[in-house]
């Protein structure tokens, strides 16, 4: 008789069905091995999956291991968003939970839970501290990856926090919305820089988002992900530091709207004499359906 693994889909980043990044939650996988979890990524094809174990530590939630269709990672945004959101919904305590804590593979990621009456409005998420590291290295390859002119990108570098990003600046909207991934020359970049995705980004003057953005995962079998919580921290990162570590910065940043799947991510960024002290990204979830693998 097949054994029945249920799920949760939610969508990361909105509040509209259909829209934002997809997120798959098994929470309650129980006796699952590395391999069938992996199998059950690439059959969901998200840009990741999760599932759910009892935590190691009385003070946290659960533990969470996270798989994008071609391999497990430590750390990624809507996954950890995402898996508090179905965590929060199916808590069985009289006062539903306002803090949670997920055991990551980078370590112990807190969620904060905000509520408005007993819906959940929004999830805050509090992120390694960025890691500042080498520049970017080819401008020439860097826009044949991304199919743009050289003249297109101003500049960049690897930020690192939990994972690592390439982190490229465009220098205007048109130049991100019109780049395309070039599979085999983004995986050039990729491994020259020794990071997980390529992030393109143009600020944005003027009300609404600060920042359009894009990200290409193509070595993550994930070629373009509608949003993602850990770069947009990652970029928080960086223009604080390029605006010289200002005590706050604020950002609103867009993604996914050139495969469509608008999302949107807020960012949060604490410095204190030059230094970074906290990262959050915020942003809201939506449920979508539930589901049932079944495993022979």
């Amino acid at each position: 008789m097949a054994r029945e693994l249920k799920y949760e889909h939610v969508d990361v980043f909105t509040e509209k069905p259909l829209s934002g990044n997809q997120l798959a939650v098994f929470p309650a996988p129980g006796q699952i091995s590395q391999v069938q979890m992996q199998a059950i990524a690439r059959e969901m094809n998200f840009s990741e999956t999760t599932f759910v174990f009892p935590p190691k530590a009385a003070s946290s939630a659960a533990r969470v291991r996270i798989f994008t269709p071609a391999e497990e990672i430590p750390f990624a945004g809507h996954p950890t968003i995402g898996t508090a959101y179905v965590l929060a919904m199916r808590t069985k305590a009289k006062k539903p939970p306002e803090k949670i804590t997920l055991e990551l593979g980078v370590g112990a990621i807190t969620v904060d839970v905000e509520y408005r009456g007993k819906k959940i409005q929004l999830l805050t998420m509090h992120q390694p501290l960025p890691q500042f590291g080498s520049a970017l290295q080819n401008r020439e390859q860097a826009a044949r990856a991304l199919g743009m002119m050289p003249e297109e990108i101003l500049g960049g570098g690897v930020i690192s926090n939990g994972l690592d990003f390439l982190i490229i600046e465009a220098t205007g909207l048109a130049a991100v919305q019109n780049a395309h991934c070039n599979i085999e020359d983004a995986v050039k970049v990729i491994k020259r820089h020794g990071v997980h995705a390529i992030y393109l980004f143009a600020r944005l003057a003027g009300r609404g988002p600060g920042a359009h953005a894009r990200l290409f995962a193509p070595t993550l079998a994930v070629v373009e992900d509608p949003a993602t919580g850990s770069a947009a921290g990652a970029l928080g990162g960086y223009l604080a530091r390029i605006l010289k570590f200002p005590m706050k910065l604020n950002l609103l940043i867009e993604q996914g709207i050139e495969i469509k799947r608008p999302s949107l991510m807020w960012v949060h960024v604490n410095s204190e004499r030059g230094t970074i002290e906290e990262v959050t990204v915020s942003g809201k979830v939506v449920p979508v359906g539930q589901g049932i693998v079944y495993m022979g």
